[in-house]
């Protein structure tokens, strides 16, 4: 099936599909899952920041034990692995059904998605040094922090074009509409 074959309408329901999977997934499963390391008042995932110092991050593992940085790098590599795929699909169809001749955008939500999980590889090689060493090299911390901040500059970048896109369809819905 090419995207041809598929209405305008079904990618926008597709959207709405995936845009409601990745909100319960966020708040349910992930919600869940990370409530085995979190500590109220304090920051409970890297990823979520925009960026991290060294301080933050050796603050952020000296707060936990041993097992809820085990849990922490479980929930790295198994839940928080299927989350970018969710927000993935739900950002192409978006782009499908705003922009179908521009496909070549989906490129920024694959980018997005393969830069998330390089993060969670360096934050899981973080906790292992840590865990291992009881401290965390300056560069890894600040390879782990490049890739959060090249990712959610590709989300700003990503929430923009699709809040021009439906502003624009909008537009041209009204003109049709109204002519």
């Amino acid at each position: 099936m090419t995207t041809r074959s598929i209405s305008y309408r079904t990618w926008l329901y597709l959207a709405l599909v995936f845009t409601a999977v990745m909100i319960l997934y966020a708040q349910f499963v992930l919600g869940y899952f990370s409530e085995t390391f979190a500590i109220p008042g304090a920051t409970n995932s890297l990823g979520l920041s925009t960026g991290y110092s060294w301080q933050e991050v050796m603050h952020f593992l000296q707060l936990r034990s041993g097992d809820q940085l085990a849990s922490y790098i479980n929930f790295l590599r198994v839940w928080d692995t299927i989350f970018p795929i969710l927000y993935t699909l739900m950002y192409a169809c978006w782009i499908l059904f705003l922009f179908h001749k521009w496909r070549w955008v989906l490129i920024l939500p694959a980018n997005r998605m393969c830069i998330d999980w390089m993060e969670n590889y360096l934050e899981i090689s973080m906790v292992q040094e840590y865990l291992k060493n009881g401290i965390v090299s300056n560069d890894a911390v600040n390879w782990a922090s490049s890739m959060t901040q090249i990712k959610w500059g590709l989300s700003y970048v990503i929430y923009a074009l699709i809040l021009v896109g439906i502003v624009i369809k909008i537009r041209k819905h009204k003109s049709i509409s109204t002519t």
